[in-house]
C-alpha cells in the first residue's frame, strides 16, 4: 500500500452511450441521432481518474458487471492509474448504464439505468481498504449510504469529501444534516447551491454552520469558487472562450482534480486552478474521462486560468 497522498473513491462506474441528436427529445417526442461512441463513465469512477492524474495513490471500490464494454472501461481506469483491487464485479448483470443525448451546443439529456449494481452493498465494502487514506469519497446519489460510508471513513481517521448534485438531496432531510456532519469538503454546482440558499456564498456558508471546512461551487462557464471557515474566497475563471462538445463529467473532473492537487499538496487557491483547468478540457471531448487519454492529453489551458481572493 502506497505511503504518500492517498484517496478512496467509493461508488459508480457506469458504461455510458452517447447519441448526437438534432435536438434533445422531450415528453412524447423523439430525436434521431447517430451513436457517437461508447466510453465508460460513472461519478465516481470519472472523480477517481482525475483525481489519479495528479499523481497520487487512488483506490476506486466500486461494483461493475460482466461485458467487454466493462472490460475495456476498467482496464482504461487502471491505465490512467486507479486501483480496483477491492472492487467487485458481478458476472451475472450487466454494468449500470447512461444513455446520453447531446445537441450541438454540447448540453444532455441523461437517463441512466441502474441495473441493481451500481454501487457496492455497505457490508460488501472492505473498510480496511479506508485506513490510511487521507480523504475518502462517497457518491452521494443515497444520502443514508453516503453517509455510512463517511462514518466508517471518519472512524479509520480519513475526512471526507462529497459532490452533492441537485437531484439527490432536499434540505431538509435528516440524511442531509448527518452526511454534512461527516463531511469535511463540499462541492456544489449552481444547481445544488439554488436548493439552499439565494446565493452560492450563501449556500456555502450554510454548509459551514453544518461543520463542512471548505465549500467548492461550479458554476459552469464561469469558473468555480472555494469557500473555507475563515470566510476566504477564491474564485477561478477561463480567460477567453472553448468551444463545448460535451458537459459529462465536467463536474467530476472538477471535483478530481481539485482532491488531487489538494493531496498532492497545492493550496486551495492552486488546486482550484488546476480544477477549473481540468473541467474546462474535459468539456471538449465526448466521454467523461476521453480527455485523460490518447491524443487528447494535451493541451491544458492552466495558463488561461485567472485567480482572484477575498478575505
Amino acid at each position: 500500500m502506497s505511503t504518500g497522498p492517498r484517496l478512496v473513491v467509493v461508488g459508480d462506474a457506469s458504461i455510458d452511450y452517447f447519441v448526437q441528436v438534432p435536438h434533445i427529445a422531450g415528453n412524447d417526442n423523439k430525436a434521431i441521432g447517430s451513436l457517437s461512441g461508447v466510453y465508460g463513465g460513472g461519478m465516481s469512477a470519472n472523480l477517481a481518474a482525475a483525481a489519479a492524474r495528479h499523481g497520487i495513490a487512488v483506490d476506486l471500490i466500486t461494483k461493475t458487471g460482466a461485458g467487454p464494454d466493462t472490460d475495456k472501461a476498467l482496464a482504461e481506469l487502471r491505465g490512467l492509474g486507479v486501483s480496483l483491487e477491492h472492487s467487485l464485479r458481478d458476472p451475472d448483470r450487466p454494468t449500470w448504464m447512461c444513455f446520453v443525448q447531446l445537441d450541438a451546443s454540447g448540453e444532455k439529456a441523461l437517463t441512466g439505468a441502474d441495473t441493481g449494481i451500481k454501487i457496492p452493498a455497505i457490508e460488501e465494502i472492505d473498510a480496511s481498504v479506508l485506513a490510511g487514506a487521507d480523504i475518502v469519497a462517497p457518491l452521494a446519489d443515497d444520502l443514508e449510504w453516503a453517509a455510512a460510508v463517511a462514518e466508517l471513513a471518519r472512524e479509520r481517521g480519513a475526512r471526507v469529501a462529497v459532490d452533492l448534485e441537485p437531484d439527490a438531496f432536499e434540505p431538509d432531510q435528516p440524511e442531509f444534516a448527518r452526511l454534512l456532519g461527516l463531511s469535511d469538503i463540499v462541492f456544489l454546482n449552481a444547481a445544488s447551491a439554488t436548493k439552499l440558499a439565494a446565493t452560492p456564498r450563501d449556500a456555502a456558508q450554510r454548509l459551514i454552520e453544518l461543520g463542512v471546512e471548505l465549500v467548492v461551487i461550479s458554476e459552469g462557464a464561469h469558473g468555480a469558487s472555494t469557500v473555507d471557515r475563515d470566510g476566504v474566497v477564491h474564485r477561478a475563471r477561463l480567460r477567453g472562450e472553448v468551444t463545448v462538445v460535451d458537459t459529462t463529467g465536467a463536474g467530476d473532473a472538477l471535483a478530481g482534480a481539485f482532491l488531487g492537487a489538494l493531496l498532492a499538496g497545492a493550496e486551495a487557491s492552486e488546486s482550484l486552478r488546476r480544477a477549473v483547468a481540468q473541467a474546462t478540457r474535459c468539456v471538449t471531448a465526448v466521454g467523461g474521462r476521453t480527455y485523460l487519454s490518447g491524443s487528447q492529453r494535451g493541451d491544458w489551458p492552466d495558463d488561461l486560468i485567472t485567480i482572484t481572493t477575498e478575505r
